[in-house]
C-alpha cells in the first residue's frame, strides 16, 4: 500500500510538471507570450465550454470498475487556458452513488488535446467520508464546428488511486 501511494504521488507530480512545462514553453526569452496556432476548437478566447463524458472508473486496490458520468463547465480565458468546475456522478456497487466535485484548470497544448487538472473533492455518503484527490485528465479532440468529442483518460490520486477512461462530447458557446 505504501508503494502504491508513493507511485501515485510520483505520477501526480510528473503530470503537473508536464502540464506546467507545456504551458510555459510558449513564452520567449523575454517572458512574452508567443502567438501560436494552439487554440480551442473555435479559436476564440472568452468563451464557455460544456463537456459531458461517459466513463469507467477502475480502482486497482479493490479491483473494482464503476460507471460514471461527468460534466465540466469551463471558461476559456485565452486560446490555451481555461478555468472551471467539474461534477462526476459515480454509479457504485450495491446501488450507491458517489459524487465528486473538481476545481479545474484546463490547457490546450495542441489542438487535438485538452488537459484538465486540479483538486477533486469526494462528497460524503453512507460509505465514504469527505476526501481530497489530485485530478488529471486528457481529452483527445476531434472537432466539428463548435462541437468536439473523443476519448478521455485520467486519474484521481488521493487515499486511493483511481484510473478512468471513456468518451466525451463538448460544445463551445
Amino acid at each position: 500500500m505504501i508503494l502504491n501511494r508513493k507511485l501515485s504521488t510520483v505520477f501526480l507530480i510528473t503530470m503537473v510538471l508536464f502540464v506546467f512545462v507545456i504551458g510555459t514553453a510558449q513564452t520567449n526569452k523575454d517572458g512574452h507570450e508567443i502567438e501560436t496556432s494552439h487554440e480551442n476548437a473555435s479559436g476564440e478566447a472568452g468563451i464557455f465550454e460544456t463537456v459531458v463524458s461517459g466513463l469507467f472508473f477502475y480502482t486497482p486496490e479493490h479491483d473494482n470498475v464503476d460507471l460514471a458520468t461527468e460534466i465540466h463547465v469551463t471558461y476559456w480565458v485565452t486560446h490555451t487556458w481555461a478555468f472551471g468546475v467539474g461534477y462526476t456522478l459515480i454509479f457504485e456497487e450495491e446501488n450507491r452513488i458517489g459524487h465528486e466535485l473538481a476545481a479545474l484548470t484546463s490547457t490546450k497544448p495542441w489542438p487535438f488535446l485538452t488537459v484538465n487538472f486540479g483538486p477533486s473533492f469526494t462528497l460524503p455518503n453512507s460509505e465514504e467520508d469527505f476526501a481530497v484527490s489530485g485530478y488529471v485528465e486528457g481529452e483527445f479532440n476531434i472537432t466539428i464546428g463548435k462541437l468536439h468529442g473523443g476519448p478521455v483518460i485520467g486519474t484521481l490520486v488521493g487515499e486511493e488511486f483511481t484510473l478512468f477512461g471513456g468518451l466525451h462530447l463538448a460544445h463551445e458557446f
